[in-house]
């Protein structure tokens, strides 16, 4: 049986319990931009916030791309958000490869060059990078100064969540 397929099984023996009110307009406190690594799948659980708390956004690299700035958007001014959670994580795939060696490397695998995307995110050092994404939502000017960003990093090692701070602390 596909993984799929016993998702669709499971689903069905679990929708008896649903719980009806998750269809009440959601009302999250905090958003969460962390990367997309299934190692992070119970990030929730291990801060012990509640996932009707959370936005979670997630990408490989916890790139604060424009997607996530769109989706902060929706968080911060439609269901009142106040407080966003970057979390880089170490270990991460995006310091595997620098831009130019991974188009080498799709390229090699597909046969052809693509124009998008244009930029993948790689990196080499996590604190300076999720510091980078902090700097980054913070000056953007459709965020209001009194919501708060911080960035932290995951070490998945000791399972410790380090605060990394900006230069231009709020």
């Amino acid at each position: 049986m596909s993984l799929i397929d016993h998702a669709i099984a499971v689903n069905h023996k679990n929708a008896k319990h649903h719980d009806p009110s998750l269809a009440n307009k959601p009302a999250p406190k905090i958003a969460i931009l962390t990367c997309m690594d299934p190692r992070l799948n119970q990030l929730l659980e291990w801060l012990e916030i509640k996932p009707a708390d959370a936005d979670v956004i997630r990408n490989v690299g916890t790139a604060t791309t424009e997607d996530v700035v769109r989706s902060l958007m929706f968080s911060i001014h439609v269901l009142g958000v106040r407080e966003v959670m970057i979390i880089g994580h170490t270990g991460c795939g995006m310091e595997l490869f620098s831009e130019e060696s991974f188009e080498k490397h799709l390229h090699t695998q597909c046969g052809v060059w693509a124009v998008a995307p244009d930029r993948f995110h790689f990196y080499t050092d996590v604190n300076l990078t999720t510091q980078k994404q902090v700097l980054k939502l913070r000056s953007h000017p459709w965020i209001p100064a009194d919501v708060v960003i911080r960035g932290f990093v995951f070490d998945l090692s000791t399972g410790e969540l380090k605060e990394v701070t900006a230069k231009d602390d709020r």
